[in-house]
C-alpha cells in the first residue's frame, strides 16, 4: 500500500477528495515564484490582536499593495494568511463555509477556536504529500476557551502561542515580540506592540510593506479594524 493511500479526506463538501490525488500528477513546480509576508498575533486580556502588512509579491515583483491577509471567519474568529494567495483564499472560503454550517446547526453557537483549528488541520494534513503553501494563524475569543491564538503550519500542526509571527518577515517581528510581550497586556499596549513588530519587518524585509492591517477580536462585540499607513 502506498503512503498516500493511508490518508483519508476530511468529510467536507467543500474540500476535494484527496484520494484521487497522487504524487505522480502533483509535483511541485520548481519555477514557482516565491512570495513574502509579515503576520503577527498576540493575546491580551479578553482579546486577540492581529496585524499584517499589505504587500503581495512574486519574486522581486510587487504584485499588490492592498493585499488582504487578515480575514474574518466568524464574528469571534479571525485568521491571518501567509504564503500562496490562491491556497490561502481557498482555505479561508472552506473554513468560513464549515463554521457557518456548524453555527446554523447549533442555534448560532460559536464554534470553539480549537475545533475550527482542528478542522483546518485535517484539511492541511490530508494534503501533506503536496501541501498547501501556507502559514496560518487562527485566533478568537469564546466563553469556554477565553482568548486563543493558534499557529497552524502547512502540514497541519497546531501550536498554541501567547504571541506569534509568520511569514518572510517573521524573524524581525519576533525580536520585538520577545522583548515587549508580557502577560495581561491591555488592548492599547498590545496594539502598540503589534504595530512595532510589523513595522520592524517592513523596514528590513523587502517582501513586506505598504501599511499595516490591525484587528482586535473580542468575545461579545464585533472586532475593531484599523489601517496604519507606512
Amino acid at each position: 500500500m502506498r503512503k498516500e493511500d493511508l490518508i483519508k479526506p476530511i468529510n467536507s463538501k467543500f474540500v476535494t477528495n484527496s484520494e484521487s490525488m497522487t504524487t505522480k500528477n502533483l509535483k511541485a513546480n520548481p519555477n514557482t515564484l516565491k512570495t513574502g509576508t509579515t503576520t503577527v498575533g498576540l493575546l491580551c486580556k479578553d482579546a486577540v490582536i492581529f496585524g499584517t502588512d499589505k504587500r503581495a509579491t512574486m519574486a522581486y515583483f510587487i504584485a499588490s499593495k492592498i493585499s488582504e491577509k487578515l480575514y474574518k471567519i466568524q464574528e469571534h474568529l479571525y485568521m491571518t494568511t501567509a504564503g500562496g494567495v490562491a491556497d490561502t483564499q481557498y482555505l479561508v472560503d472552506v473554513l468560513r463555509a464549515e463554521t457557518t454550517i456548524y453555527q446554523l446547526a447549533h442555534d448560532d453557537q460559536p464554534m470553539l477556536v480549537k475545533s475550527a483549528a482542528k478542522m483546518l488541520s485535517n484539511i492541511l494534513y490530508q494534503n501533506k504529500l503536496f501541501p498547501f503553501q501556507v502559514g496560518l494563524m487562527l485566533g478568537g475569543v469564546t466563553e469556554e476557551e477565553g482568548s486563543s491564538l493558534l499557529d497552524i503550519s502547512a502540514y497541519g500542526s497546531i501550536l498554541p502561542q501567547p504571541y506569534c509571527a509568520v511569514g518572510s518577515g517573521q524573524n524581525f517581528s519576533y525580536g520585538v515580540l520577545e522583548a515587549k510581550y508580557k502577560d495581561n497586556l491591555t488592548i492599547d499596549e498590545g496594539k502598540e506592540i503589534v504595530k512595532k513588530a510589523v513595522t520592524s519587518s517592513i523596514i528590513r524585509d523587502m517582501a513586506s510593506g505598504n501599511g499595516i492591517d490591525i484587528a482586535v477580536i473580542y468575545k461579545d462585540k464585533p472586532a475593531d479594524r484599523e489601517f496604519v499607513p507606512i
